[in-house]
């Protein structure tokens, strides 16, 4: 028998705020205020000439494009976190600090998780996105708990370069995206809800679209059909494209009617690419751009949206809701209840990967990247819980031998735009794990 509930498709609140600016770093915005505080207002141009300083040597912050300094100004606004001043006597926008952006600030200092809750809090109410987000994933794949694949060709397909205008949709294109989606779908059963015949249709039509424009090209006298393309960067940015509009489109392509009561706009790759680590710093997701068994990104959320939340596996977040007015509860196992659980999975995903490499040592990112996979937990808490596998490794009260290794000959690049496995502030990239001998 079925016992499928059907629940009649609710409206989501029209969002105050459609546009992310594309940035990642929720620091800036901590940035951005304590100048305000100091210098007793902010404009685009001294936020331009103090906050690079301010970053400099963070990991993950390279460079911040001047548009994304005015997109800060305009979240901060919409916090009211500031509020505008006036102008100055060269008719710039003077911004101060308001006294609600003075207690996120406060927090920042006092109580990061705070922090983080009051941030996600206003977020929510300016965006709707996050609590949005999360229930798309779980409405395009239930089954599989939400999970989703954006993908990327196939990666032992490496094609020649062609001459721009030679801009044709062929049997290979269409052979390796075929090949790409069912790999996925076999990996991952439910991840990549696209018809076939729909998503090559639509692939090629954005293919030769993104043909037809203009080569952007610093050599303004080389004439435009000398102009080489990489057949893959093509077709990547073609299938990213084509997914996240199928996936993330105001049209939910699960109930075929309109999330929102207004005309918001389709979620753009641009900007599906600022969200996931947005929210996954809030740890209602995860996702990663390599995973091994995966040619693209994977994403599903470690959050629900539920009433009854008796478990103290999850945390209650009252104030994120779905358009069911159910609580966002965010899955944070404790450690005493899944150690052993923790423990075998982390044993088992190492032998997976060692039995197919057959080195030693494997890379942790890959593992961690699978771990969190199959217990849905985020990031911080593997980091959590190896600390305390790897301590116990040490005491011999587990019959394992653990070692943590950074390998600096890894390609630094690679490593340094895929997040790192820190365990007490040393970010570590191998680890091996032995049985001990009885």
């Amino acid at each position: 028998m079925n016992n499928t509930i059907i629940r009649k498709q609710q409206n989501w609140p029209t969002p105050k705020l459609y546009g992310v600016g594309h940035f990642i770093e929720y620091n800036l915005y901590q940035e951005a205020l304590s100048i305000s505080l100091s210098k007793g207002y902010i404009s685009k141009e001294i936020l331009i000439r103090e906050i690079p300083q301010r970053i400099k040597g963070l990991i993950i912050v390279d460079s911040i494009s001047r548009t994304s300094y005015q997109d800060l100004i305009r979240e901060l606004l919409y916090y009211e976190f500031i509020h505008r001043h006036s102008k100055t006597g060269d008719g710039i926008d003077k911004y101060v600090i308001t006294k609600t952006g003075e207690k996120y600030l406060e927090l920042c200092i006092s109580n990061k998780d705070e922090a983080m809750d009051f941030l996600l809090d206003v977020m929510q109410k300016v965006f709707v996105t996050p609590a949005w987000f999360i229930a798309r994933l779980w409405e395009l794949n239930p089954s599989g708990q939400g999970q989703l694949v954006i993908p990327l060709p196939i990666k032992e397909w490496h094609p020649k370069s062609r001459k721009w205008n030679e801009n044709l949709w062929t049997d290979e294109l269409e052979t390796i995206s075929l090949m790409t989606v069912r790999r996925i779908q076999k990996r991952i059963p439910g991840s990549f809800p696209f018809d076939e015949k729909d998503w090559i249709r639509e692939l090629r039509e954005e293919y030769i679209r993104l043909g037809n424009q203009h080569p952007k090209t610093n050599n303004l006298d080389i004439d435009e059909s000398e102009v080489q393309y990489s057949q893959r960067n093509r077709l990547s940015l073609a299938m990213k494209t084509v997914s996240v509009r199928r996936f993330f489109s105001r049209l939910n392509p699960i109930t075929k009617q309109l999330d929102f009561p207004n005309k918001r706009s389709d979620m753009t790759h641009r900007s599906f690419m600022v969200w996931c680590p947005r929210l996954e710093a809030f740890s209602m997701l995860f996702y990663t751009d390599n995973h091994p068994d995966i040619s693209g990104r994977l994403i599903f959320p470690i959050s629900v949206f539920k009433n009854n939340t008796e478990s103290l596996s999850f945390m209650k977040k009252d104030y994120v809701r779905n358009s069911y007015d159910e609580p966002l509860c965010i899955h944070m196992p404790q450690w005493e209840d899944c150690k052993q659980l923790f423990i075998d999975t982390l044993i088992e995903v190492y032998q997976r990967y060692y039995d197919k490499q057959t080195i030693i040592y494997i890379s942790l990112q890959d593992i961690r990247d699978e771990v969190c996979r199959l217990l849905r937990i985020s990031p911080k808490l593997f980091e959590s819980f190896l600390q305390k596998t790897y301590e116990l490794s040490i005491q011999r009260n587990i019959r394992y031998s653990i070692s943590l290794e950074t390998d600096l000959r890894l390609d630094m690049k690679v490593q340094i735009n895929r997040r790192g496995v820190y365990l007490n502030g040393i970010m570590y990239s191998l680890i091996a794990i032995k049985p001990l001998e009885i």
